[in-house]
């Protein structure tokens, strides 16, 4: 290994990580969140930021941001890494409660630290699948997402996620996602992801926390995530 490395429809639950999943935002309707993580890899102490956004085209089409970059203090700049993404999303069938899409864009560079990193532009394409329900006046989903990102220069990386949110009470709310990525020239990396947060409202503040598993690194995170939606 030379490296390291959803939305859900406000009517039903308010809350999930963005970035995955098939569900569209209503025409003209938007999705706003600012995530900020504290970081540390084999013993390095890191910082991550990013910002992602969907807006609703139509009832079927979201376009989707993103902009995110990590620097680690004792580095020399060999694992400070930035990326960006812009994408359009496409629900193509939703029934009872399952939902499929379709997903893809552009891309620039990979915010996964390392020796090795996908540094040129590139074209991102993924499937999404997914379930969203209500139990006990409770709203919830589950998804699951492949992606295949290819970059100018040769690198090629291969994703899948898995996750899911829910509701535990009026107020508070829960989310977990797991990644499994694979690559060419950059990283191998299996990560999980914990969140509880809380609704005020339009706005959600979430706590988290984030670590690498079965790998060759030994990384983990605490983040902070701001939310906001219409």
């Amino acid at each position: 290994m030379r490296g390291w490395g959803a939305v859900l429809l406000g009517a039903i639950v308010a809350v999930g990580p963005a970035e995955a999943g098939p569900w569209a935002r209503d025409l003209g309707g938007f999705y706003l969140r600012g995530l900020v993580s504290s970081e540390t890899l084999e013993g390095i102490n890191g910082y991550r930021a990013d910002v992602y956004g969907e807006y609703g085209l139509t009832d079927r089409w979201t376009l989707t941001g993103k902009s995110e970059a990590v620097a680690y203090q004792d580095s020399i700049g060999s694992i400070d890494r930035q990326s960006y993404r812009l994408t359009a999303r496409r629900q193509l069938w939703s029934r009872k409660g399952f939902t499929f899409g379709v997903e893809g864009g552009p891309v620039y560079g990979s915010a996964i630290a390392g020796t090795y990193g996908c540094d040129e532009w590139g074209a991102e394409a993924r499937l999404s699948s997914g379930y969203s329900g209500v139990r006990r006046s409770l709203g919830y989903y589950l998804f699951a997402d492949v992606a295949a990102i290819s970059h100018q220069d040769g690198c090629v990386r291969e994703r899948a996620e898995f996750g899911y949110g829910a509701d535990i009470s009026d107020r508070i709310f829960v989310t977990q996602q797991v990644w499994l990525e694979r690559s060419n020239d950059s990283a191998d990396s299996n990560k999980y992801e914990s969140q509880i947060g809380y609704h005020f409202g339009h706005v959600d503040v979430a706590v988290g926390y984030r670590e690498e598993f079965g790998g060759a690194y030994e990384e983990s995170a605490w983040l902070v995530a701001l939310t906001t939606r219409r």
